[in-house]
């Protein structure tokens, strides 16, 4: 069942509850337009909105393809419904996008029926596109790492930043040979940025700039060799996270792991 958290009178958080971890997407309405930043895990995440939604333009955002923030879009689809994304992220749903859902469905019978895949009609590659809702502006950037395709989000009008996976706490996901100087290059850069102040992340806590910093240490961590968290503070799914994510970021497995150099004196 959707938790919908009403941000403010612009904004409203969409949040999943899994046992090990939840999925948390947004709503944002402008005058014009009303997107809808991931729409998670299966059409019955989105049934909760259907209420909310008018007859203002509909956006779909999504922030990366992974199944857990894409699935649930056929309840949105309605004439006009425009999906946008990365250039990869378009990409993606022609090769393992449709695979997990295949998988999915083999492992468990009848729970995934309803998903229909629903790929971007408009992507972007740009460092930045902006998407203008109406008395509400939606920047959209490529930050890759997570996900080659991985976006965020920013709203300067309230000072806030959707960062779908590419942070998270306690730890993120870190694909073997993903761009990690680039990620940490890009987090850096966000961290810095004095529009942000609030941080909205898919998992975990959401807050302020401190859910950047923490994620940039771990990845710092793991570049260094550093043991990083304390396993006994993590459940299960982190635990195993935290063991793929080493194994990642071995030289043979990551190339781009190696630390980026000390600045000349």
């Amino acid at each position: 069942m959707t938790t919908l958290h009403h941000y403010n009178d612009q904004i409203v958080l969409t949040e999943v509850d899994f046992p090990d971890y939840l999925v948390r997407g947004a709503v944002l309405f402008g005058r014009e337009a009303v997107v809808v930043w991931d729409t998670l895990t299966h059409p019955d995440d989105m049934q909760s909105l259907l209420p909310l939604l008018n007859d203002r333009r509909l956006i779909v955002v999504y922030s990366h393809a992974d199944w857990d923030h894409v699935w649930g879009t056929a309840a949105l689809q309605r004439p006009g419904l425009a999906v946008v994304g990365h250039r990869l992220c378009r990409r993606r749903f022609d090769a393992d996008v449709p695979a997990t859902l295949r998988q999915r469905r083999h492992d468990e019978p009848g729970r995934w029926d309803a998903v229909r895949l629903v790929p971007p009609d408009q992507v972007f590659d740009a460092p930045t596109t902006v998407l203008d809702l109406g008395g509400l502006t939606l920047e959209l950037s490529p930050l890759p790492g997570h996900t080659p395709d991985s976006i965020v989000g920013l709203i300067p009008e309230h000072r806030l930043l959707l960062m779908g996976d590419t942070v998270e706490t306690p730890l993120p996901c870190v694909p073997a040979e993903c761009r990690l100087n680039r990620w940490q290059d890009e987090l850096q850069r966000w961290l810095i940025d004095p529009r942000v102040a609030t941080v909205i992340p898919a998992h975990g806590p959401w807050g302020g700039k401190e859910i950047i910093r923490r994620t940039l240490d771990y990845l710092e961590d793991l570049q260094a060799g550093r043991s990083g968290p304390d396993l006994n503070d993590l459940n299960p799914f982190y635990r195993r996270t935290h063991a793929d994510n080493l194994n990642n970021c071995t030289p043979a497995q990551n190339p781009a792991s190696t630390p980026h150099p000390s600045p000349a004196p």
